[in-house]
């Protein structure tokens, strides 16, 4: 998924990447070469439930044109480990904005940024800790199924799994989606 800002700003080139640099440094994004920044990975997004922590990419391309510079910033969001639920989306919305505002003015509102990402942690952990209390409620009675049916233990425990996997993907899925 790729996002995609346009834009001048009324300075320099070296500016324009001086602010670029300070404003992805202060969000949690590590410079990987010049104008290009990355944050994040799979196993950090899963295991922090975190937003911040999402495998997301930025490049950034300036020309000087005349007194002014024109910015085009891509965001790159590869594979998510997980589904993104609504703040996620909000938080890398707030980040463009963010950016919108640092560039031309030098300012933004970090404080709202990390209440968003607050916010979105919280959610994806309240739907983990529902998955899990509804997986054990359910597990139980598919137990007695399995067991009533005869099956052979083997095929009934990837039977259990199959079925258990599934069930847990969609309540979370579920849960994170729910208002």
């Amino acid at each position: 998924m790729r996002f995609r800002w346009s834009g001048a700003v009324a300075y320099d080139a070296d500016t324009a990447a001086r602010r670029l640099s300070d404003y992805f440094g202060v969000i949690g994004y590590e410079e990987r070469a010049p104008a290009h920044w990355a944050h994040g990975s799979r196993w950090r997004a899963v295991a922090t439930l975190s937003p911040r922590q999402l495998p997301i990419t930025v490049e950034a391309k300036l020309q000087p044109w005349g007194m002014q510079t024109l910015v085009d910033v891509t965001y790159e969001l590869t594979r998510a480990p997980r589904a993104l639920s609504e703040q996620d989306a909000d938080l890398i919305v707030a980040e463009l904005r963010g950016l919108t505002e640092y560039l031309q003015h030098g300012t933004a509102d970090f404080e709202t940024m990390q209440q968003l990402e607050r916010a979105a942690t919280r959610k994806a952990r309240r739907a983990l800790f529902n998955t899990l209390g509804a997986i054990v409620l359910l597990s139980i009675p598919l137990a007695a199924l399995l067991s009533r049916l005869s099956l052979p233990p083997a095929l009934a425990s990837v039977l259990g799994g199959v079925l258990g996997g599934l069930g847990a993907s969609y309540l979370f899925w579920w849960f994170v989606r729910r208002k």
